[in-house]
């Protein structure tokens, strides 16, 4: 955030300390997810049941093969191993993974990518969700048909059509990058011939983001080998120009990841960019659509060997700080950590426990899994292959925060390249706050679905504004700062952020207190809505007469554990809803 003049060399003084010491770590042990060594890449900090609590993905990729790990977050300081689903018994050597819900039918479906090996590229993996967290590998479904070496995948709805779309980035052997469209019935198709799968690099990570600030979602990829990274320019569905005359794409390294942000709270996105093989990372800040790398910040002052990268705001004070994840380089034992003084000036951490983690880090990602506005991080490790994987709970304290989730309709449901701006008075400045929700940021990471703003002193947010992929601009004002808020596109603000999908239906907030919104899928249009309590009383029933959604008040009803019932002239689907 912007700082007002300081007079006294006091204050000066207190602030400068305040803001030294604000970010604070705990690593945190817990059975399984720290306590397995493995040779993991990617982290993935995701709610895979809808329960409003995030879960932890690992990817693991030793040559020989490895499953991957899934951890459910039981929403009291513990997780659930997951030890017998598909998506984590592939025994393969997997690389990038990214979740995001492809058939909007309200839960997180996945692609997991491997890496080959002696020559010969792998299949990579496509996992539906069957709507309560679990998951069937579609071994026919065109995104693993190929064998290449993949290192990311990640989701973006390119042609406007609800459906989000796959793109996967190969570094060895075949190095054409692959997209494929979804065809908006559970299948895909590899499209070719475009500038955007036509280029011959080794590239890694893949960001879908708003460079220009025109409303559509453009393509970055960071390509290793010393060439120069790539970047795309969305004109139209499926219609790429690519970009050269900018700095990011002119100063060719060996890049591994990169992730984009709004580290100046201006409105636009800025870009780091982490290189690997004993070369320095970059900062790029872009002023009016001029990117100018900061060739003297603290971030790009190392050198050695980066790979995953993530923005988050750690500390609450209302600017985005940043997380390398460090490997593979003689002498680089521990990650970096900067912390933002507002204006896009970064200092580096040396004193936190998640600064001074020692071990190789591939991916990381941020998310909030106590649920307590502060955001915490996992590290996907992989020294010697066997490493423990981290996990760091935030303590920090003081400051206030807001969290926002986003249900796209007719936006694809998991709103993946809409943009989310929260204006608040912070240190008697207004504020600009902006993010742009994607599937995946920086090399094998990815942060959590939930958008999280710091918000410092600030007792409210005057305004939330959510730019969503269909051109639908949607206005809250006046919200009340430390609260998880659930929007859905055209129904409102809701406190609480979670879902539950069943059967193609979405119904949410759960749990919730006074109303509970249920959105129906097209071909599935219900006639009656039926609540009965557990003893198999019914105690509320509406009639639908075939409208897309409804609004079910139930603030008449007690506390506890219900039966929804919907029906319509094909099915009765069933759900177990809470009361608070």
């Amino acid at each position: 955030m912007k700082k007002p003049v300081l007079l006294f060399t006091f204050c000066a003084f207190s602030l400068f300390s305040l803001k030294a010491t604000a970010q604070s770590f705990e690593e945190t042990t817990i059975a399984d997810i720290t306590t397995t060594p493995s040779a993991s890449r990617s982290a993935n900090f995701i709610d895979v049941n809808g329960d409003g609590w995030d879960d932890i993905f690992f990817t693991n990729g030793p040559a020989s093969g490895q499953n991957n790990m899934l951890y459910l977050n039981n929403g009291d300081g513990t997780f659930t191993t997951v030890i017998a689903d598909d998506i984590v018994m592939d025994n393969d050597r997997s690389d990038g993974a990214s979740f995001a819900d492809v058939d909007n039918d309200g839960d997180l479906d996945a692609i997991v990518v491997t890496y080959g090996r002696n020559g010969t590229g792998k299949i990579n993996y496509f996992y539906r969700n069957n709507g309560d967290g679990t998951f069937t590998y579609e071994p026919d479904n065109a995104i693993g048909l190929p064998l290449t070496y993949s290192e990311m995948a990640n989701w973006i709805d390119l042609n406007n059509d609800q459906f989000l779309d796959a793109y996967i980035t190969n570094s060895v052997v075949s190095t054409r990058n692959l997209y494929f469209e979804n065809q908006g019935d559970g299948s895909f198709e590899a499209v070719t011939g475009q500038s955007i799968t036509s280029e011959t690099l080794a590239s890694r990570s893949i960001n879908w983001i708003d460079y220009d600030g025109d409303g559509d979602s453009d393509l970055f990829i960071a390509n290793e080998n010393n060439a120069n990274n790539s970047l795309f320019r969305n004109d139209s569905p499926n219609n790429f120009t690519k970009i050269t005359n900018l700095a990011i794409t002119q100063n060719g390294k060996n890049s591994a990841g990169s992730s984009w942000a709004d580290v100046d709270n201006d409105g636009d996105f800025d870009l780091f960019v982490a290189n690997w093989d004993g070369q320095k990372n970059q900062l790029f800040i872009n002023e009016n659509g001029t990117y100018i790398e900061q060739t003297s910040s603290a971030i790009a002052l190392e050198t050695g060997s980066s790979f995953g990268s993530a923005f988050a705001d750690v500390d609450n004070d209302g600017d985005l700080d940043l997380l390398v994840c460090n490997a593979y380089f003689p002498g680089q034992v521990t990650n970096s950590l900067f912390i933002n003084d507002g204006t896009g000036v970064f200092t580096k951490d040396t004193s936190s426990s998640l600064a001074n983690h020692q071990g190789n880090t591939f991916g990381c990602a941020f998310g909030d899994f106590n649920n307590d506005g502060w955001l915490d991080v996992i590290l996907a490790n992989t020294l010697n292959e066997n490493q423990n994987n981290s996990l760091f709970k935030n303590t920090g304290s003081g400051n206030n925060w807001i969290k926002i989730r986003c249900v796209g309709n007719p936006s694809n449901a998991s709103a993946v390249g809409a943009k989310v701006r929260v204006r608040a008075t912070i240190n008697g400045n207004e504020i600009l706050q902006t993010r742009q929700i994607e599937a995946a940021s920086g090399y094998c990471s990815q942060n959590s679905f939930t958008n999280h703003f710091g918000l410092g002193d600030a007792s409210n947010v005057s305004e939330i504004i959510i730019e969503w992929p269909s051109g639908t601009v949607e206005t809250f004002t006046d919200i009340e700062e430390n609260n998880t808020y659930l929007i859905v596109e055209g129904n409102g603000i809701q406190l609480g952020s979670a879902t539950q999908a069943k059967d193609g239906f979405i119904i949410y907030p759960v749990p919730t207190q006074e109303v509970l919104f249920i959105n129906f899928p097209k071909d599935r249009i219900a006639s009656k809505i039926e609540i009965f309590d557990l003893n198999g009383r019914r105690v509320k029933q509406q009639k639908v007469n075939l409208k897309p959604s409804i609004t079910l008040n139930v603030s008449n009803l007690n506390v506890g554990e219900y039966v929804l019932k919907i029906t319509n002239d094909n099915s009765i689907t069933s759900q177990k809803i809470i009361i608070k």
